[in-house]
């Protein structure tokens, strides 16, 4: 018998940058290379990157030496500065463990401060995947974003 639990996580973050710099890091692959990156015993690399509506990314990440995740998003909707919305899915081992939309939306507050607001709606697996994963996953990434974002800026 299927168990699939559904829950929607929500972030919001102000973010330093203008609204143009923090998409830019959406839409770029180094970008999203660095700045959502596992971290250290982990790998990461995209086989598909096509940041255009319609259009789908393929990334692979997962502790080194052990089978990866499979992570597969499709874009619905950008709008260049103010949001992306897209489908995900994420498998591992060959099974499906989640299915979900994400709505990135980007609020500018300012010439160098952004209002981010990240909504993830979905459906996790027979329990090979959970909310808390995704809500730890994104806290982390989110706060590398703002890292990211603030290293651009020097180096600018």
């Amino acid at each position: 018998m299927t168990h699939i639990v559904h829950e929607t996580l929500e972030f919001e973050r102000m973010l330093d940058a203008s609204a143009t710099d923090v998409f830019a890091a959406f839409a770029s692959k180094q970008a999203l290379l660095d700045w959502s990156d596992p971290g250290e015993g982990w790998d990461m690399s995209y086989d598909v990157f096509d940041f255009r509506v319609s259009h789908t990314d393929v990334a692979s990440f997962g502790v080194i030496g052990q089978p990866p995740y499979t992570s597969t998003t499709h874009y619905l909707a950008i709008n260049s500065g103010t949001r992306i919305i897209y489908a995900s899915t994420l498998t591992h081992k060959g099974k499906l463990t989640f299915v979900g939309t994400v709505t990135v939306e980007l609020q500018p507050l300012g010439a160098a401060v952004t209002q981010l607001r990240l909504v993830e709606a979905g459906a996790y697996i027979d329990g090979a995947d959970g909310p808390e994963g995704h809500r730890d996953g994104w806290n982390f990434m989110l706060d590398n974003l703002a890292k990211y974002l603030k290293r651009a800026r020097r180096a600018a």
